[in-house]
């Protein structure tokens, strides 16, 4: 019972003490490291170092291997604690992201942390390299670019020299690693010089993967105190930073960490490093960036470019859609411009043919009206001149032969009258318009007749019920232009009074004719005015000659139609309707000549 009691204790304690540890838990510390190599190289180096952080800080630690690119962008978005990089490369980023330096690495066997690496130029045992002029005929290999404890340092020493190594090797190409095969390629011949971090020529004999008297380092340097050969000055080495985030309380523990480890512990030999020291001088690092032309003694054009990018492209969108629109606004602009000055143009085209068409429309009305009226003034003069000569002609037969002066006058007479009788049939024969037939569509005739009228709808605030089918007639225009035009304005006249005056035309064709109605709301006509209205020189209208209708009924039986008439009450008197119908009725294509 005891032991029972004892087992479920310990059983609630465990539940109690894991659940504790698990919402405790903290996220772990993410340590970058800069890799040329392989990740898991990479890996193998530090891992131990960051497993005794999380053991003596008693929290995870985690590894990320990060190459150039990737680290700047971790580091940018802020996705690390710390930074395990060359100096070169912490520098760098403490303007711009906050990372301070706060241990340095002290590298195995060297006690000055301060003259760790340097660039060491191997190449063949039997060839000699005195100066940085006997570099312009040899091609020389390196592993990266960015490498700070190879190209790098070189470089800045050639920069301190006045010389670009990218302009004074014959050839200069970077393969990558690892560094090793560097010195395989210029022991096979397929490079003259290879630019290496220090101390790998001599760890390369000392593993016996070269033989020692194949390549020799040129150019070096004394370096007292430093056991590997160098072809330029040296400087700190690895350097351990945080970022500017992180908990200083948190970094302070770190360093209590990373300063106890012993240069016989695991991670010590692992990482092949002698321990951790203080932060050194690194004014020698800033000297070397000066000298390369990078940040903070250049501007970065680079990390400027790269964040202004997108705030570039985005501008550059943005004007180039303002300029599409302005190219389209222009475009319509223009368009519009030469549709409106073209619609100006047949505008006024239009203005003057109408214009025009107005002149030799009221020019044919006069010589139609002369000649209508010289026919009734014919017809007037004519009988009272035949009356005038069958009387004198009588007073002829009865005078006697002594009249014979009398009758001289009386014949003298009756040739005058002969004389007047054919000036008067000369004279109405000139005055006739003769038609000119021809085959036309009368829908247009009606439309051509409505733009005509327009000015007159216009006073009038009128506008016509036009309702129309295709025919087509033979006949002359201009004479049907003109009875419709009589028509219209007659219709015009009778609805001046009416509060809305209305006009309906509606053209038909029933058989072989077309039927024309104009159908007004106008005054309409008395039945005597309705019988008479075809008769000459009857009119209702203060100033009219009464001529129009009858110019208008002969020119329809000219074309062998007929035209008629009727007030619309006389149709619809319940209704109330008021106003004048004229129907005319002209035969379709081809029935006239029949």
């Amino acid at each position: 019972m005891m032991l029972t009691r004892l087992f479920l204790i310990f059983l609630f304690t465990s539940i109690v003490i894991s659940f504790g540890s698990y919402a405790s838990s903290p996220d772990p510390v993410r340590v970058g490291v800069l890799a040329y190599a392989h990740p898991d190289n990479v890996a193998e180096r530090w891992q131990p170092t960051i497993n005794r952080l999380a053991q003596d800080l008693s929290r995870p630690f985690t590894l990320v291997a990060l190459t150039p690119d990737q680290l700047d962008n971790y580091v940018a978005q802020g996705r690390l604690d710390f930074l395990i990089t060359n100096a070169l490369t912490g520098v760098s980023y403490k303007k711009d992201y906050g990372t301070s330096s706060i241990l340095t690495l002290v590298p195995l066997g060297n006690n000055d942390p301060t003259r760790s690496v340097g660039s060491a130029l191997i190449t063949r045992s039997g060839k000699a390299v005195i100066d940085f002029d006997d570099l312009e005929d040899l091609t020389a290999v390196s592993t990266d670019k960015q490498a700070f404890g190879g190209f790098l340092i070189f470089a800045g020493e050639m920069a301190h020299n006045g010389l670009n190594p990218f302009n004074h090797f014959k050839q200069l190409k970077f393969v990558g690693f690892p560094q090793k095969k560097l010195l395989q390629l210029v022991v096979n011949g397929e490079a003259d010089i290879a630019i290496l971090p220090t101390c790998v020529f001599e760890n390369a004999i000392r593993a016996a993967n070269i033989d020692p008297s194949s390549l020799h380092v040129v150019l070096t340097k004394n370096n007292p105190g430093f056991h590997c050969q160098s072809s330029s000055q040296l400087y700190p080495y690895y350097s351990f930073s945080k970022l500017g985030k992180t908990d200083y309380h948190l970094a302070t523990k770190v360093i209590q960490s990373l300063l106890s480890i012993q240069s016989t512990d695991q991670a010590a030999t692992q990482g092949r490093y002698n321990s951790w020291s203080a932060t050194v001088n690194d004014s020698e690092v800033f000297k070397l960036l000066k000298q390369l032309q990078q940040w903070p003694f250049v501007t970065n054009w680079t990390s400027i470019f790269k964040t202004a990018l997108p705030w570039v492209i985005v501008a550059a969108i943005m004007l180039l859609l303002g300029y599409i629109h302005h190219l389209r606004v222009k475009r319509l602009v223009v368009l519009r411009t030469r549709d409106l000055k073209a619609e100006t143009q047949l505008h006024t085209q239009t203005q003057q043919a109408l214009l025009e068409q107005t002149k030799q429309f009221y020019k044919a009305q006069r010589v139609l009206l002369t000649g209508e009226m010289a026919s009734g003034i014919a017809h007037e003069l004519n009988q009272p001149l035949a009356g005038i000569r069958y009387l004198t002609q009588g007073c002829i037969y009865r005078l006697s032969e002594e009249q014979s002066d009398l009758k001289d006058a009386m014949s003298k007479a009756i040739l005058q009258v002969d004389r007047a009788q054919s000036t008067i049939k000369r004279f109405r024969h000139f005055c006739q318009q003769p038609s000119v037939m021809s085959h036309c569509s009368l829908n247009q005739i009606l439309e051509d007749t409505l733009c005509l009228m327009g000015a007159e709808f216009a006073r009038m605030q009128m506008t016509p019920i036009f309702n129309s089918e295709e025919v087509y007639i033979t006949a002359d225009p201009s004479l049907l232009q003109q009875v419709f035009v009589n028509i219209i304005r007659n219709a015009l006249d009778a609805t001046d009074a009416v509060n809305s005056p209305k006009l309906t035309i509606s053209l038909t064709k029933q058989d072989q004719y077309a039927q024309i109605c104009f159908i007004d709301n106008g005054t309409g006509l008395s039945d005597s005015a309705l019988e008479r209205l075809f008769f000459p020189f009857e009119t209702s209208k203060e100033n009219g000659l009464g001529l129009g209708m009858i110019i208008c009924k002969r020119i329809i039986e000219e074309h062998n139609g007929e035209i008629k008439a009727h007030n619309n009450r006389d149709e619809n008197p319940s209704n109330g309707t008021s106003g004048l119908t004229i129907s005319i009725r002209l035969p379709a294509k081809g029935s006239i000549n029949e």
